[in-house]
């Protein structure tokens, strides 16, 4: 069995090391809607169609995709992670969560399969590279938790990485998490993936952290800073400067958000 998944990674691998790039870095394209998952009341996957069936969307893992509507005769930009596995073939999926005042959010809510939308891409300062370190930090917000989720398929569909990650989530509600099944259950199936989370609003039941991610939580969750562990910070601004300047007070060396791929703590 080992020699059978040995050989599927390495064909996949070989295929779209040689393959030609799927999207363009400068030119938006148009993709096809093929099907959407409703994920929570605001949130759904969303996948699109490549050209070919046997095409994958192969774009540097940690990097994202530039999506553009046209809105009152203005071109909105927004950009999104994508959560397919690198493996995928004919499709790549990006999460979305829709807020009232979101201009783009809203007219993805509104599409219908068979809708278009243009892309473009790679997007991104940071390349993903196996057993880049032995242990990862993840602090995610809200919808925050897609490039990590993009990070985490890499990691656990790539048998010769051994990196061990650590996922610390928070939401307001215990509705707002967003694919938390899935996320246990790859808890319960790797062994180098660790998930907690915590909430703002929890449930009477609730027996994960409580409250905003705090320098306290932070300490409790975060090893001793060394050279080999790095930290990723995704979610809402306010967040990811509360977390740079915790972590710098923790002993980290000093983030900024507009990091760079070999910062020690890195925001997305």
């Amino acid at each position: 069995m080992l020699a059978i998944l040995s050989l599927y990674f390495a064909y996949h691998y070989y295929r779209i090391k040689g393959q030609r790039p799927i999207l363009s870095s400068d030119t938006f394209q148009p993709y096809e809607l093929i099907d959407m998952t409703i994920v929570s009341k605001n949130t759904a996957i969303y996948r699109f169609k490549l050209d070919k069936e046997y095409e994958t969307l192969s774009i540097p893992v940690g990097q994202h995709l530039a999506c553009r509507f046209s809105i009152d005769d203005k071109d909105e930009i927004r950009y999104y992670t994508p959560i397919s596995n690198q493996y995928d073939e004919g499709f790549f999926d990006i999460m979305v969560k829709s807020y009232p005042n979101g201009k783009v959010s809203k007219q993805f809510a509104g599409l219908q399969v068979g809708d278009k939308v243009d892309f473009k891409g790679p997007v991104g300062r940071i390349s993903y590279e196996k057993n880049v370190a032995d242990e990862i930090y993840m602090v995610a917000g809200g919808s925050g938790i897609t490039p990590m989720l993009q990070v985490l398929a890499a990691i656990i569909t790539t048998p010769e990485d051994l990196t061990k990650v650590s996922l610390l989530y928070a939401n307001e509600t215990e509705n707002d998490i967003l694919l938390k099944g899935e996320l246990d259950e790859l808890a319960q199936k790797y062994a180098n993936f660790k998930v907690s989370y915590t909430l703002t609003h929890p449930p009477k039941n609730w027996d994960g952290k409580v409250g905003y991610v705090t320098k306290e939580m932070l300490k409790e969750f975060l090893p001793e800073p060394s050279g080999d562990r790095r930290v990723f910070v995704c979610g809402p601004m306010k967040m990811k400067e509360a977390i740079l300047k915790y972590t710098e007070e923790l002993g980290w060396e000093k983030g900024v958000l507009q990091s760079g791929g070999e910062d020690q703590v890195f925001c997305f």
